[in-house]
């Protein structure tokens, strides 16, 4: 312990020694790499178009604007809302939300359509959110009457995290390296990659208010 903490105090001495018979050439150095990674910075930049440059065009051709469309999204702040299948779920009103990783604000490789940011590529030429950090929640909501003539207010939160790339599956659950259940698998087209972790249900009229499912692990949103 003692070697180790003479070691410590011989290298600072050392380094101070350097950098007061150099200084003035360290100081230079270190001005020119922080211009350097500044001009490297400015050409990532230049490399990806954003949505205020409207250049980048939706699944329908449509140049992608600041603000909500007519459809109910808003790709600038990551974010739908409205109702998304009215003939499927009739009456209800959702909220979706999503992460760089699900899908960017940018055009970085110039196809002229939003990145889909970490996603890579399988063999098989599909997309694959695996070991990405993608995450995506969506709260549905709606109003019923019930048998009594009450007015019903339900709402339904529901939280979907990429899961690691050494992740394995069965028919109901993925789980991590060591086994464990990271959550539930999520049967629709899309998102074979992700686990549902939470879901809250409120329905006052029939007493449910609260967690309906909650993954034994983490259910915090971002990398797994």
């Amino acid at each position: 312990m003692k070697t180790f903490f003479f070691f410590r105090i011989l290298l600072f001495i050392f380094t101070l020694s350097i950098f007061s018979c150099d200084n003035s050439e360290s100081m230079i150095e270190a001005d020119q790499m922080k211009n350097d990674q500044a001009k490297k910075s400015a050409k990532a930049k230049e490399k990806c178009a954003t949505i205020p440059d409207g250049t980048i065009v939706d699944e329908d051709g449509m140049t992608i604007q600041p603000g909500f469309n007519q459809s109910g999204y808003n790709y600038q702040a990551k974010t739908y809302s409205g109702e998304m299948l009215p003939d499927k779920y009739p009456g209800w009103h959702l909220n979706w939300k999503w992460n760089d990783a699900f899908l960017s604000t940018q055009d970085c490789d110039g196809d002229g359509y939003l990145d889909i940011a970490n996603g890579e590529l399988t063999s098989n030429g599909e997309l694959t959110y695996r070991g990405t950090g993608a995450w995506t929640t969506t709260k549905w909501t709606s109003t019923y009457t019930d048998q009594e003539g009450n007015q019903c207010q339900v709402s339904q939160f529901t939280k979907f995290v990429a899961v690691p790339l050494d992740a394995t599956s069965d028919e109901e659950f993925h789980y991590d390296a060591n086994g464990e259940v990271i959550g539930k698998v999520v049967n629709a087209e899309g998102f074979e990659d992700f686990a549902n972790v939470q879901v809250i249900w409120n329905d006052p009229c029939q007493g449910t208010n609260g967690v309906d499912y909650k993954a034994p692990g983490p259910v915090g949103l971002g990398n797994r």
